[in-house]
């Protein structure tokens, strides 16, 4: 086999755009790479200038590129965008050699790198706006609220006119609403933008007393709930025990917003079988099934009948920290009652 048989070939089946330019900057032969590439056929290209191709924003660039081999240079490495028969652009890099009066070239397809860079790219820009979301959610604005949670604390602690404690427990329940606020949007930030829901599992054995203040906590930012709290708990839990207290409060919160204001709300804690279970139920307006399976969709708020001062990401973030455990959350609705109840594994894996 000669060497311009092999050539031919070589011409024929390399999968990247083979051509050669006349000094004019036309197409003067084509490989069939071409065509896979672009689209274009062999003969609507041979004759017709590169510049027909070309992206707008880079013919300057490519005609001071073609100046320069004409000149006897060659050029490597050389990046600009051609047009698809489908109107789409494709990066090319190529490398061009004179010889005579023709200029030899070879191209590489560059679309799919160029485009994991764009991402790349795109993925380091969004770490640096989470870093910068979760820090002005994190100092910028937890920071002073903790200051006005504080100084409205200190102010209650002391006589006050009746007008003036009145505006205080508005005030409290205020800044507790806010707090909660924070909080998710902290979660549901970390969730979306990948780091998840990180827990601090460790062995505790004062669920009960933990159980307890939160449920003091809401008693005192919702003077009008009445909640009924039984715990039976015994030894230790292992679990992050901060944050299924704030699912529990997420729970209350959410019992004390769509139940009934005349009837208590019950909360029952519990570990059996390596499980804890830790249930909360109201009386009111049952559940429609189609709220029931949007529960806990982040932004979801109950239609109509929803609290309008939340963001509707508690149950998310519920059901997130949950996850995170290794547990789930089950809804049950009626007439009579509406429960949440949620399971965790309550001893370290393994043991």
């Amino acid at each position: 086999m000669d060497e311009s048989h092999v050539a031919s070939q070589t011409w024929r089946v390399t999968p990247d755009p083979l051509c050669i330019l006349d000094r004019q900057g036309c197409f003067a032969a084509v490989n069939p790479a071409w065509k896979a590439t672009l689209g274009w056929t062999e003969a609507e290209m041979i004759g017709v200038p590169y510049l027909t191709f070309l992206h707008p924003d880079d013919v300057d660039r490519s005609m001071t590129a073609f100046e320069k081999v004409k000149s006897g240079k060659p050029v490597f490495r050389f990046e600009n965008r051609y047009r698809a028969r489908d109107g789409s652009f494709r990066w090319f890099s190529w490398v061009a050699v004179p010889e005579g009066d023709f200029f030899y070239c070879t191209v590489r397809d560059k679309t799919e790198e160029k485009e994991r860079e764009r991402i790349i790219a795109e993925q380091r820009e969004e770490a640096s706006l989470r870093e910068q979301f979760l820090a002005v959610l994190g100092h910028d604005l937890r920071n002073p609220l903790g200051s006005l949670i504080a100084g409205v604390r200190l102010l209650s602690r002391e006589e006050q006119s009746e007008r003036a404690r009145e505006t205080l427990r508005l005030m409290q329940t205020s800044t507790a609403r806010m707090s909660e606020l924070i909080a998710n949007m902290m979660d549901f930030a970390r969730v979306r933008l990948g780091d998840g829901i990180g827990l601090d599992r460790r062995s505790h054995n004062d669920l009960g007393k933990r159980i307890s203040e939160v449920v003091h906590e809401i008693q005192v930012a919702f003077e009008d709930a009445r909640i009924e709290v039984e715990t039976d708990i015994d030894g230790e839990i292992y679990c992050d025990a901060p944050r299924m207290m704030q699912v529990l409060s997420n729970l209350l919160g959410n019992a004390v917003m769509h139940g009934a204001h005349d009837e208590p709300i019950t909360v029952d804690a519990d570990n059996r079988d390596g499980q804890l279970t830790i249930t909360v139920c109201n009386k009111g307006t049952p559940i429609p099934d189609v709220s029931r399976e949007n529960l806990f969709r982040p932004f979801f708020k109950g239609g109509k009948h929803a609290s309008p001062q939340g963001l509707g990401l508690g149950l998310f973030i519920t059901s997130e920290i949950v996850s995170a455990h290794g547990g789930h959350i089950e809804v049950t609705s009626d007439e009579d009652l509406t429960c949440f109840e949620v399971s965790i594994p309550a001893v370290r894996a393994g043991e």
